[in-house]
């Protein structure tokens, strides 16, 4: 099995840690996803290598092919001829047929795929490998501010306990990147949005994949618009007002310093003027002393809406290929990675995108005329 992408990654101290567990031959801890579902996969192994060894014999028949039918919209626009593939009926759009490094000099071009952005809440693009780590900030600037690698600069993460921020990306410092290997597997398995322990939470996220499993390590997206509509109206009386505590786990801490935030329970766009849920497990620790909520509605509440992240119906789900590139409005949705394909190999490139309107940053709520 190779080794990280970044040589460098693999003399850091947090790297050799992680990795005593593989030098000792034990397989990946039940307690994580990817070693939950490796010892689904191998459940009579008694050794890592032997559970490598039988996973990579079930992975190695497989070969790439497309076998099922999709359905497009056609769209032309500026010479292009696009091939709109949704994902799922109210999230997440598959646009074929654009090249990222070579067609947004028209602002038309840039206009439209803001506008579907904004709309589908997610946009795929395929074979966009050839775009380097430059090219890929010069897309991010066609949207938004690059920030930094979780967003806003007044609380930049140096944590030691964050795989991901050990890996430095020469003259690019705000890209993130994000690997997992058979030694250490990572994976952000969990529903949550960037940085919302930010004070002023990123726009987006830009993904490209440069490494794929053949078989899972696929990032799920969930609608926020979708939760807070499915969310029941009596549930909704008692929460749009409220507001939630975020914070930041041991890897996001500056200096030692964990980072919170509190936000609006009920989140306006600040484009569309939707109404999304802005709470998710991740991050959200609980509500806002100053509401006086007792432990046991606090916990009923919580409950209430951790139960439509993830549903089938708000869900959209993309399967990586190397080249894929995806990119995530952060005010609308929230993001899960699938845990499922150690020991392969997986690895991420991110970028944050901040709304160059600094005003829109702050997350509010303005009632909209919702009718049941």
């Amino acid at each position: 099995m190779a080794e990280p992408l970044d040589p460098n990654l693999t003399n850091t101290t947090l790297y050799k840690e992680r990795r005593k567990r593989a030098d000792a031959d034990k397989p990946p801890p039940r307690s994580n996803p990817l070693g939950a579902i490796a010892h689904v996969r191998a459940p009579k192994t008694k050794s890592r290598e032997e559970m490598v060894d039988a996973i990579l014999a079930q992975d190695n028949g497989l070969i790439p092919g497309l076998l099922t039918k999709s359905f497009y919209e056609p769209f032309s626009i500026e010479g292009l001829e696009l091939k709109l593939e949704p994902i799922q009926p109210s999230i997440g759009t598959i646009i074929h047929g654009i090249d990222l490094n070579q067609d947004l000099s028209n602002p038309k071009v840039v206009n439209f795929l803001r506008t579907l952005w904004l709309d589908r809440k997610v946009v795929v693009f395929r074979n966009q490998g050839h775009l380097s780590q430059e090219d890929l900030v010069t897309f991010a600037n066609y949207f938004g501010e690059v920030g930094a690698p979780f967003g806003e600069r007044e609380h930049v993460p140096n944590s030691p306990h964050d795989l991901n921020q050990q890996v430095k990306v020469p003259n690019i410092p705000d890209m993130l990147v994000i690997p997992s290997d058979e030694f250490v597997p990572n994976a952000a398995s969990g529903w949550h949005a960037d940085a919302t322990w930010q004070a002023r939470p990123p726009m987006g996220s830009i993904l490209i994949c440069r490494e794929a499993p053949p078989i899972g390590g696929d990032t799920c997206f969930c609608d926020c618009h979708g939760m807070w509509e499915g969310l029941p109206k009596e549930i909704k009386n008692r929460v749009e007002k409220l507001t939630a505590i975020h914070m930041g786990t041991i890897g996001h801490q500056m200096d030692g310093v964990t980072p919170v935030a509190t936000h609006p329970v009920a989140r306006t766009h600040p484009e569309t003027g939707k109404t999304t849920l802005y709470v998710q497990q991740g991050f959200v620790r609980g509500f806002a002393k100053e509401h006086q909520i007792s432990n046991e509605e606090e916990k009923e509440l919580l409950l209430a809406m951790k139960f439509l992240e993830g549903k089938p119906e708000y869900t959209c789900r993309v399967r990586w290929e190397v080249g894929s590139l995806a990119m995530g409005d952060n005010r609308s949705v929230l993001h899960s990675a699938s845990g499922d394909f150690w020991p392969h190999r997986r690895l991420m490139e991110r970028l944050t995108i901040l709304d160059r309107n600094v005003e829109r940053r702050t997350p509010y709520y303005k009632p909209s005329n919702y009718a049941d």
